[in-house]
């Protein structure tokens, strides 16, 4: 019997662990499910898909975002059986046709929510975060001062209140939102003063580009100086009420 649109289909993916059924609850022939027991990941396999999002945080950003992750398919493959392989249903039949659709359904929820089939094979957005955050941190080099040093600034860096820029981060990057500027932005200054004039020689050898040009360094110097004076013309007019 095909399903209708009228019959409810429910999902429920724990780790290890996929359950689906359909149609009403109770009853004889209430409703057809499967169950299907996950192999969790090797730890190997674990541990390069953490490493591969260490090195691709924009993989990483977009996973978090609830976007398909197609990479993921070199790492791991689906853990349900393949298209035109059933899975026993609870009721009894060999060849159920809504036992079928459940899994079709979980096949495609899993392929659209890669998060879930990560929960499901054991490595959950929490591990997944540890793991990666983790990884970022080992690659800091130490400061100055050895561990005390690192204490010192930690505190430095939270302040009286509110988050550290690394905590900051790891909540941003849960939340889905590392795109948008932190609660450092409105501290950041710039000043928008130009340098003397003595400063505004020529940045490297590039008389050397033109050997044999006699006024080259001046002429460079000239180009320099009128620049400086266009952006100081436009920050005037920026500042100007």
């Amino acid at each position: 019997m095909e399903p209708t649109k009228s019959d409810e289909l429910r999902l429920d993916l724990t780790a290890g662990r996929l359950q689906g059924r359909i149609g009403p609850d109770g009853g004889p022939g209430g409703g057809c499910g499967i169950s299907v027991a996950i192999e969790p990941l090797a730890g190997d396999v674990r541990n390069s898909i953490i490493a591969y999002l260490t090195d691709h945080p924009l993989e990483l950003y977009s996973l978090l975002a609830g976007r398909e992750a197609p990479w993921l398919a070199g790492f791991v493959p689906s853990p349900l059986p393949g298209e035109g392989m059933a899975v026993p249903c609870t009721c009894g039949r060999e060849a159920c046709a809504q036992g079928q659709a459940v899994l079709d359904a979980a096949r495609q929820r899993l392929a659209a929510e890669p998060l879930q089939l990560l929960a499901l094979l054991g490595l959950p957005r929490e591990a997944l975060l540890a793991g990666v955050f983790d990884a970022w941190a080992k690659a800091v080099p130490p400061r100055p001062g050895g561990a005390a040093g690192d204490a010192a600034t930690r505190v430095k860096e939270k302040g009286p209140s509110g988050p550290s820029p690394g905590e900051w981060v790891a909540e941003a990057a849960a939340e889905g939102r590392l795109h948008r500027p932190g609660p450092q932005l409105g501290e950041l200054a710039v000043p928008l003063s130009p340098p003397p004039p003595g400063e505004l020689g020529p940045a490297g050898d590039w008389a050397g580009l033109l050997p044999g040009v006699s006024g080259v360094s001046q002429a460079l110097g000239l180009i320099a100086r009128a620049a400086s004076e266009r952006a100081e013309q436009k920050r005037r007019r920026i500042e100007q009420p």
